[in-house]
C-alpha cells in the first residue's frame, strides 16, 4: 500500500512514515506501514504562498529549516539504543551490596580518541564518568545480585542537530543508559565455535575501525547472520589487505594461547583496543605468561593450544573450535586452563570477591588496578561514604582490598526496593531498560552543558541527522510545474543499500509516493527557475530498542527537504581536489557502496584537513594499493582524454551515482567512449579534463588536483566536454530539454 501522510512541523518539512514491528523471513520482510491523510486545511495553507520568504539569489547548501504553515509534525525521536559514538562498561554489585565499576576512565579516553578521528565534539572525562556515576546511583535496585550478572551502561554520542551535506553536525547529545545482562553470547559460559571471514573486512587500514562507532558493525551484521545461520557463535574477521592475518571477533578482541605465550593482534589502527583485552594483557603479564602484541597469521590458529575473545560484553569467554576454508580446529577448555585462570581473576577483581584467587604480582600493576575500582566506589556506592581508610599496597587481589572503604549509610535517593523487579536466574544479553538515563547536549562550540538524569525514554534529534540516506532534487520549470529526476533510481539504490545493512526498506512505489507528497507540500520552497533546486532527502534509520550487535526491531522512514543551491562554496567555478593517501574512504568486501552514514562520518578528518588547505574536496584512492581512483567526499569523478571519458568502476567501494549513470548514458549518446574500469592515478594526472558527479554537485568541472606535492591543472570553460554534459542534464533535469529517456516525473 503507497504511503499516504504529509506531516506538518515546526522545525523542518518532514514526511515521516514509521516502519514498525518489522521481521525478517530470509531476505523478505514484513511490515505495517502507518497511514495518514491530508487535510483540506494543509492543502489550502500549502497552496497561500507562490514561494517561500528566502533569498533565492544567495543559496547555498545547507539546511534550511520550512516554515512552521507547512507540515504537521510528527515525534522524530528515537530510543536511546540508536547509536553515532558507543561505549559499552559494566557495574557490579558486591556481596556487601556496594557497586563497583570496572576501568570507566578508559572507555572516557577511548569515546574522547573516537570522537577526534570522526571529527565531532567529546565530554570531558570528568564528565563522562560524571554522568556513568549517576547514571549507576539512579539504577542501582537494576544491579544483579552477585553472580547473576550486572549493569550494562551504554555511554553514546551522536550527531542530533541538522547536517544536509558532507560536514559535521551542529549539535551532539551525549547518552548513558543502562539495562541489567548476563551472557552476551546464547552459550552462555560454554565454548564459542567461531568462523573465518574471508570476504567481508570488519575494518582497513586508514579507516576507522579503532573506533567504537556504528560504522564498524552496521557493515558485519550480514557475515555474523550468514555465520549463525550455520551453526557458528560468531565471525572472525581477516585484515582487508592481504587476508591473511587476523584481527578480532565481531564484537571482541581474540587471543592465541601456546604453552606459556599469549598472542593478540596488535592495535594498529583497524583493531579496536578493548579495556578488558587491556586489563587481561596486565594480568597474564603479572601471571609470568608471555605476551605479544603483533601480527598474527590465520594459519596460528591451528597451532594454538587455546582460544578465547574479550570485550566488556563478552567478559573472557573460551573458543572451543574455529573453522578456515572448511578446515575445523579444536582447542582445550575448562578448569584449570589459562583461559579459565585469567577469567576468575578478572572476575574477582570487577566484583571485589578475588579472596580465593591467589596471585602474586606487580604491586605498581596492582596498585593501578585497585585504585581503578577504590576510587569511583568513593561516588557509587548507596549508601555513600564518609569515612575513608588509606589503601596499602598489597601482594595480592584480595576480599580485605575490596572492604577496605568505611561507610556510613544514607537513605536512598531514588528508589527504596533493593532490587527491582527481574528474574535474575534467567538475565540475558537483551535490552531492559533501568529507571533513568544520563543526557547532556553540546553545540558549535564543543561545550557540552551539564547533563541531567531523567527517566529512560526517546530522545529527539533532527531527521537530518543520518542513517542509510538518498539525496534527489524537485525543480521548478519555467511555466511553474515540478519536476523529480529518476526518485525511482534513489529508491531501488536504498534497497540494496539495506539489503546490505541487514535493515527492512519501502518497496519502490512507497518511497517515490513518500518523495512526491513530501516535494508537492513544500512547493513554495522550490527556488524559481534557475535559481536552485528543493534536495529531497529520505532516510531510514533503525529507531527500535536493542543493547547487543544486531538489527534494530523497528526501522523509520523519513522524507524531508530544503532548498538548496550550488553545493561547493565555488559555486560553478573550477574545483581544486587533494589526492588522499593517509585515509581511504571504502574497502573491498565492506559497505562503499552504500549511501550510508558510515561511509560519510570517517572521512570527515581528511576533508577537515583538506579543506584548511583550500581544497574544495578529497579525492580518495584504493585501500588496497592506494593507486586507483575511487571517488571524492560525495561524488563520482571522470577523468577525459581526447574521445574517451573513463570514470572507476562500482565494484563494491564506490558508491553508483544516479547523476553518474545518467550522464555516462548521455555521453555515450554524443559519441563519446564511457569506460568504467579500475582508474591508475597516473591517467588523472595526464587527463585533459576531470570532472565530478552527484546529486548535490551536479556536474562540477575540476580545476586542479594536487598529488604528492605535485599539482595539474585541466582544460575548463564553455567548451569542455564536462559543461557540454551538464548543460544536457540541466536541460532534461529543469524541462528545457525534451526528455526523451523517461528519467523526469512531473508531480503536479
Amino acid at each position: 500500500m503507497a504511503l499516504r501522510c504529509l506531516l506538518k512541523s515546526p522545525t523542518t518539512s518532514s514526511y515521516i512514515s514509521k516502519i514498525c514491528g518489522f521481521r525478517m523471513h530470509g531476505t523478505k520482510a514484513v511490515a505495517s506501514v502507518v497511514e495518514e491523510h491530508v487535510s483540506a486545511m494543509l492543502r489550502s495553507e500549502r497552496e497561500d504562498g507562490e514561494y517561500a520568504d528566502v533569498d533565492w539569489d544567495n543559496l547555498g547548501f545547507s539546511l534550511i529549516t520550512c516554515s512552521p504553515q507547512e507540515v504537521v509534525k510528527k515525534e522524530t525521536s528515537n530510543k536511546v539504543a540508536l547509536a553515532g559514538l558507543i561505549e559499552g562498561m559494566k557495574a557490579y554489585r558486591g556481596e556487601d551490596g556496594r557497586v563497583l565499576m570496572f576501568r570507566p576512565e578508559l572507555n572516557a579516553m577511548r569515546m574522547k580518541n573516537g570522537a577526534e578521528r570522526m571529527c565531532m565534539h567529546s565530554p570531558s572525562v570528568q564528565q563522562f564518568m560524571e554522568g556513568a556515576k549517576q547514571t549507576v546511583l539512579a539504577n542501582k535496585r537494576w544491579v544483579p545480585p552477585p553472580g547473576k550478572g550486572s549493569l550494562y551502561l551504554r555511554p553514546l554520542l551522536f550527531g542530533s542537530g541538522a547536517s544536509l551535506g558532507v560536514s559535521a553536525a551542529s549539535e551532539y547529545t551525549f547518552v548513558v543508559f543502562g539495562s541489567p545482562v548476563q551472557n552476551y553470547f546464547k552459550e552462555g559460559t560454554a565454548a564459542l565455535n567461531l568462523y573465518v571471514e574471508e570476504v567481508v573486512p570488519r575494518a582497513y587500514i586508514g579507516g576507522t575501525g579503532a573506533v567504537k562507532s556504528i560504522s564498524n558493525y552496521g557493515p558485519v551484521l550480514d557475515a555474523m547472520r550468514r555465520a549463525k545461520a550455520r551453526g557458528f557463535s560468531d565471525v572472525l574477521y581477516l585484515d582487508a589487505e592481504t587476508k591473511k592475518n587476523i584481527e578480532e571477533v565481531s564484537a571482541a578482541n581474540i587471543f592465541l594461547v601456546k604453552g606459556n605465550t599469549i598472542v593478540t593482534p596488535a592495535t594498529n589502527g583497524t583493531i579496536l583496543r578493548g579495556i578488558i583485552r587491556e586489563s587481561v594483557i596486565e594480568i597474564a603479564l603479572d601471571l609470568g605468561y608471555k605476551v605479544e602484541e603483533r601480527v598474527v597469521p590465520v594459519e596460528e590458529i591451528k597451532e594454538a593450544e587455546e582460544v578465547f575473545c574479550t570485550g566488556t560484553a563478552a567478559g573472557i569467554a573460551s573458543v572451543g573450535s574455529i573453522t578456515f576454508q572448511n578446515t575445523r580446529t579444536e582447542y582445550k577448555v575448562g578448569d584449570g586452563l589459562v583461559t579459565q585462570q585469567l577469567r576468575s581473576i578478572l572476575v574477582g577483581i570487577q566484583t571485589a570477591s578475588a579472596s580465593d584467587v591467589a596471585i602474586t604480582c606487580r604491586k605498581q600493576r596492582l596498585s593501578k588496578m585497585i585504585k581503578a575500582i577504590s576510587c569511583l566506589r568513593k561516588r557509587l556506592v548507596l549508601p555513600l561514604h564518609t569515612h575513608i581508610r588509606t589503601l596499602q599496597t598489597f601482594s595480592k587481589y584480595n576480599a580485605q582490598a575490596a572492604l577496605a572503604l568505611r561507610e556510613e549509610r544514607k537513605k536512598p535517593l531514588y528508589q527504596d526496593e533493593e532490587y527491582a523487579d527481574v528474574d535474575w536466574d534467567n538475565l540475558g544479553f537483551g535490552l531492559t531498560p533501568a529507571d533513568y538515563m544520563y543526557v547532556m547536549k553540546c553545540s558549535k562550540d564543543g561545550k557540552f552543558s551539564e547533563g541531567e538524569l531523567s527517566r529512560f525514554g526517546n530522545i529527539q534529534l533532527s531527521p537530518s541527522a543520518g542513517a542509510i540516506y538518498e539525496g534527489t532534487k524537485a525543480y521548478r520549470k519555467e511555466n511553474g510545474k515540478l519536476l523529480l529526476f529518476r526518485p525511482d533510481h534513489n529508491a531501488v539504490r536504498m534497497q540494496l543499500g539495506a539489503e546490505r545493512m541487514l535493515m527492512p526498506s519501502p518497496s519502490v512505489d512507497q518511497f517515490v509516493d513518500a518523495v512526491k507528497h513530501t516535494a508537492f507540500a513544500n512547493k513554495r520552497w522550490v527556488p524559481p527557475s534557475g535559481k536552485g533546486s528543493l534536495y529531497i532527502r529520505p532516510l531510514l534509520m533503525g529507531s527500535g530498542p536493542i543493547l547487543g550487535l544486531g538489527p534494530a526491531p523497528e526501522y523509520t522512514f523519513i522524507v524531508y527537504a530544503s532548498p538548496v543551491g550550488n553545493y561547493f562554496k565555488e559555486g560553478i567555478a573550477a574545483l581544486n581536489l587533494y589526492v588522499e593517501e593517509e585515509y581511504v574512504r571504502a574497502a573491498p568486501g565492506g559497505a562503499g557502496g552504500v549511501k550510508s552514514i558510515t561511509n560519510y562520518a570517517p572521512v570527515l578528518k581528511a576533508l577537515s584537513r583538506a579543506k584548511s588547505r583550500g581544497f574544495s574536496d578529497v579525492l580518495y584512492l584504493d585501500s588496497v594499493k592506494k593507486k586507483y581512483l575511487e571517488e571524492a567526499s560525495s561524488c563520482n569523478v571522470f577523468v577525459v582524454k581526447g574521445r574517451t571519458i573513463s570514470t572507476p568502476a562500482t565494484n563494491g567501494t564506490i558508491l553508483e551515482g544516479i547523476t553518474r549513470k545518467s550522464v555516462m548514458e548521455i555521453a555515450s549518446d554524443q559519441g563519446y567512449e564511457v569506460v568504467e574500469k579500475a582508474v591508475h592515478v597516473d591517467e588523472v594526472m595526464d587527463a585533459d579534463e576531470v570532472f565530478c558527479t552527484g546529486t548535490a554537485v551536479g556536474v562540477a568541472p575540476v580545476g586542479t588536483i594536487t598529488y604528492q606535492d605535485k599539482r595539474v591543472e585541466y582544460e575548463t570553460g564553455d567548451e569542455s566536454v564536462c559543461q557540454k554534459l551538464r548543460s544536457v542534464l540541466v536541460g532534461i533535469q529543469t524541462g528545457s530539454i525534451e526528455d526523451t529517456k523517461g528519467w523526469v516525473t512531473c508531480i503536479n
